[in-house]
């Protein structure tokens, strides 16, 4: 008999993950707004029009389907219907506490800072006439909103104004972040945890646009870290990790390295990251499938991560300012057999988030890839 699972969403960015689930022999159980493209229903075995708000519903279905557990996979927004309907069918989550800790970005640092994690400094702000007791340069971002929407460097007072303008457009509670920049090398670490104990997965490079908006532009797995950095970046996600009470779900943590080797904690998602870093990237650089691990998580079914053959991965996106050196890769990608996926799914254009990008490439190779 199938597990059978139940997925909170299905448009464009859950693909990969409904593939895997699907490869794996899971019964999918797919809920979504009809109203919404949602792609993946082509793939899920039973669809459902409801939205994340209908989550009694959604919990009623489940129940009388024999539901063994549920997820999001990646997406923060459904995570309260995800531990709604957790906890209804009495499968594993994280704890309401944790819930609460991780329910912003703010609620996040404040819980960190008591727990001496290493942060930039911080502080949340909910008009544009509050003072700003941080010196610039700092970064602006919304305190409730993710895929680097609204996010901004600001060098000057002169550009704070439009930067405040654009971060409380994309934060559905109007409460905007203000941190201190640290400048340096930008990584991603991928974990998993079940009944709190943590592992460590995967370390990602993450090549972005420059300032203002620090668009992701590709992941490299792994990091190219030494063995002090690799261990400095683990044992602070680990601390973090505690601190924030996470017991039962992935983590998707960004981490800076400044000019003198310390890491800062930036933003941590108790969630796998996206951008096929967490659905595809860890299990060609590792050999372990995250998705089965979130999978057998969600249903009780955890069994701790077995690793297979080191090898290098990777990811570009396509927009205007790659668009020279990318887009020849995914046209001509039956040529390159280090190509695992290529796809165009929107236009070619300026980027200011992620959801300006326009299409990608996945590499696997012995070595890493650069363009």
């Amino acid at each position: 008999m199938r597990t059978k699972i139940a997925v909170i969403g299905a448009n464009y960015q859950y693909l990969s993950f409904y593939k895997q689930a699907k490869a794996l022999g899971y019964e999918i159980y797919s809920f979504a707004r009809a109203i919404d493209d949602n792609p993946c229903w082509e793939m899920a075995d039973h669809h459902y029009d409801l939205a994340f708000k209908d989550k009694e519903k959604i919990l009623e279905v489940c129940k009388k389907e024999g539901v063994q557990g549920v997820t999001s996979f990646l997406l923060e927004s459904a995570l309260p219907c995800v531990y709604y309907v957790a906890e209804g069918l009495g499968s594993p989550c994280n704890s309401k506490e944790c819930q609460a800790i991780t329910a912003n970005k703010y609620t996040m640092r404040e819980q960190m800072r008591k727990c001496g994690v290493s942060i930039p400094a911080y502080q949340a702000i909910t008009s544009k006439e509050e003072k700003i007791d941080i010196p610039f340069p700092i970064i602006v971002k919304p305190a409730d909103s993710g895929g680097s929407r609204g996010v901004t460097l600001v060098k000057t007072q002169t550009e704070l104004d439009a930067a405040l303008d654009r971060a409380f457009d994309y934060s559905p509670n109007q409460t905007v972040m203000i941190e201190q920049f640290i400048e340096g090398r930008e990584f991603s670490i991928e974990s998993i945890s079940c009944k709190g104990r943590h592992y460590v997965l995967q370390i990602t490079d993450k090549v972005t646009t420059e300032a203002p908006y620090f668009v992701e532009l590709a992941h490299h797995q792994p990091a190219d870290l030494t063995e002090k950095q690799w261990q400095d970046i683990k044992s602070l996600t680990l601390k973090m990790l505690d601190a924030l009470k996470i017991e039962n779900s992935a983590g998707h943590t960004e981490i800076k390295m400044d000019a003198n080797g310390v890491p800062y904690v930036i933003e941590m998602g108790p969630r796998m990251g996206g951008d096929f870093i967490s659905s595809d990237l860890v299990r060609l650089s590792t050999g372990y499938d995250f998705v089965n691990g979130v999978l057998e998580v969600a249903t009780d079914q955890f069994k701790e991560p077995v690793f297979g053959d080191a090898k290098k991965s990777g990811v570009f996106f396509l927009c205007e300012e790659t668009k020279s050196r990318v887009l020849p890769y995914i046209e001509n990608k039956g040529k390159y057999p280090f190509i695992v996926d290529a796809d165009i799914w929107g236009d070619i254009q300026p980027v200011k988030c992620n959801s300006d990008r326009g299409g990608y490439f996945i590499y696997q190779s012995n070595n890493r890839f650069e363009l």
